[in-house]
């Protein structure tokens, strides 16, 4: 097996945890792929302008700016805003699957009767009430789960309100727009609030999930090589025997 190297994480790369790694890195790269060709297409798209103005008089050319300015604003704003929101719904998306695929590993080696979907709450506390009763430490003091929360207060505005954030409730902007400022994904428009991811943005997600997801194997794999050490142990110790005693397995 290999070795998965993320941040201050060192761990065995399973079967599992390559097809995860897998899987991200597939996203990552479709956000790569679609950057470059919306970046092209703004290109293109400049240069046909240019040559297009070439020799046209002041009035005309004002009118072509004036004509464009639409199509121009949908390469630069409108086209990236779809494409970046979509990879970050989709990247949650991916998030929830393989905190799904964690619990239902724990189920079966731990033997827990219940499901995720029996919990009550939202996918993030159902996902922690279950670690934590199958007795693992989850990771709240960790940056990553507070990232992660704060990651779906972004997702349930683009979801719920098509990323403006002006159509919130009170408190879910007071709880938003802190975050959204401080990554630099608010628009700058002086009118409308609207949440605005970056590429830089986008890639920092994908880190930062990983790191998470590691970290929750990580203490599920503690946890079984307790376990399993455990018994080992017990079924390598020698039976008890004392003085007008049997021995005791």
């Amino acid at each position: 097996m290999n070795s998965l190297n993320l941040g201050s994480h060192d761990v065995i790369l399973t079967i599992a945890a390559w097809f995860r790694l897998r899987r991200f890195d597939e996203l990552e790269k479709y956000l790569d792929i679609t950057e470059q060709y919306l970046q092209k297409a703004k290109n293109d798209f400049e240069a046909e302008s240019g040559e297009r103005l070439k020799g046209l008089p002041a009035k005309k050319r004002q009118e072509y700016y004036d004509f464009s300015d639409e199509d121009y604003w949908q390469y630069a704003e409108k086209f990236p805003r779809i494409l970046r929101n979509s990879f970050f719904v989709s990247a949650i998306s991916l998030l929830e699957y393989e905190m799904n695929i964690l619990c239902n590993r724990l189920k079966k080696e731990q033997g827990i009767r219940i499901n995720l979907s029996d919990l009550r709450g939202d996918i993030l506390e159902r996902t922690k009430k279950y670690f934590e009763n199958a007795g693992l430490e989850f990771p709240v003091r960790d940056r990553t789960w507070q990232e992660i929360n704060h990651y779906y207060n972004v997702r349930n505005c683009i979801v719920h309100a098509n990323g403006l954030v002006m159509e919130l409730r009170d408190n879910d902007r007071k709880t938003l727009v802190p975050f959204i400022k401080s990554k630099h994904i608010i628009s700058q428009d002086n009118i409308i609030e609207e949440i605005a991811l970056t590429p830089e943005f986008c890639k920092e997600v994908i880190e930062t999930i990983q790191s998470f997801l590691v970290e929750l194997e990580k203490n599920i794999n503690l946890k079984l090589n307790r376990k399993n050490t455990t018994k080992g142990r017990l079924r390598g110790a020698k039976p008890l025997e004392g003085k007008g005693t049997k021995g005791i397995a």
